[in-house]
């Protein structure tokens, strides 16, 4: 299984993946005049200083968000430069990358007047951090709650048009089950709201099994996005790659993706090492479809 307290990783090439379907998904939200409600189920402390002991132990920002940041050349599409737009906002000195955002102040930076966030964790130093950097915005609700029981306990939210990421450090077997069984729960409390589940790509694909139960029990739409920095999962230690499965995508999420991921991806695998992208509606669970191969960049520029 995976170790994945998130201060060793903060900003790593899951995290921008993860956080740019996220910020995708936010952005279809705000299309509409409609408030929306976005739920955190595994907020973490929300900032992370990338100079600090346990990230400066892991480094590995360099080969996530630092990539972006030190690509300036890049034609960004303009989502990928808004979520950049939003990191370099929260730098305490411009134009020095020392500072990632997790997904609660990302989800908060998109908020509009009437729409709120709903922000769980449990650990008492990051729900501590947490606190102070919500504090005083009115929209912004932060618990000190354990996933599976703010899966029964929140839904519907309010406003009940919205989304909501569930993103576990999948330290232990059981959390996959686990994943799979706040998703149903969920789902029969809240029809309409798109979910978001995060799963690292990791030897023995134990993320099938995930899908496979999901499919079984729901008859939801999906969409599933890859990224792979890694070649084969099972030749690899540790995390290959990062994916998110959309529940009830919005309209068009999977276009967006298409368009906006590729570009990333390079960056962050500027050899092709991964060599694999995707992001496709799935007809169902199983397996592991062939994905989408893209071209690295080179010199700050996209290759033909």
């Amino acid at each position: 299984m995976l170790g994945y307290q998130h201060d060793y990783h903060a900003g790593n090439f899951a995290d921008v993946h993860k956080h740019l379907v996220l910020w995708q998904a936010l952005e279809a939200l705000r299309g509409r005049d409609k408030p929306f409600a976005a739920l955190d189920l595994h907020a973490g402390s929300g900032r992370y200083a990338l100079g600090g002991l346990r990230a400066c132990k892991t480094g590995e920002s360099a080969d996530g968000i630092g990539r972006l940041w030190e690509a300036p050349g890049v034609p960004w599409p303009a989502p990928v430069a808004d979520y950049l737009q939003a990191v370099a906002a929260l730098q305490r000195e411009p134009g020095r990358l020392d500072t990632y955002p997790g997904s609660p102040l990302l989800m908060q930076s998109r908020l509009r007047e009437d729409d709120a966030l709903i922000a769980c964790e449990m650990h008492p130093e990051a729900f501590a951090t947490l606190s102070q950097t919500l504090a005083g915005d009115p929209r912004c609700h932060v618990h000190r709650r354990d996933a599976r029981e703010a899966a029964r306990g929140l839904f519907p939210p309010r406003p009940r048009r919205g989304l909501v990421l569930l993103d576990p450090a999948y330290e232990r077997a059981a959390e996959y089950d686990e994943v799979a069984e706040m998703v149903t729960t969920i789902r029969r409390r809240w029809n309409t709201g798109i979910i978001l589940v995060w799963y690292p790509v990791l030897k023995g694909r134990p993320d099938h099994a995930l899908r496979e139960r999901l499919r079984a029990e729901l008859d939801d739409p999906w969409l599933l996005s890859e990224l792979r920095v890694a070649g084969d999962p099972e030749r690899h230690l540790g995390l290959a790659g990062s994916g998110m499965l959309v529940l009830r995508p919005p309209w068009q999420l999977e276009q967006r993706l298409v368009e906006t991921l590729p570009t990333v991806w390079q960056a962050l695998d500027p050899e092709g090492r991964g060599g694999l992208f995707r992001a496709e509606s799935l007809e169902n669970g199983t397996g592991d479809p062939t994905m989408r191969p893209v071209k690295p960049i080179q010199a700050g520029r996209t290759t033909p």
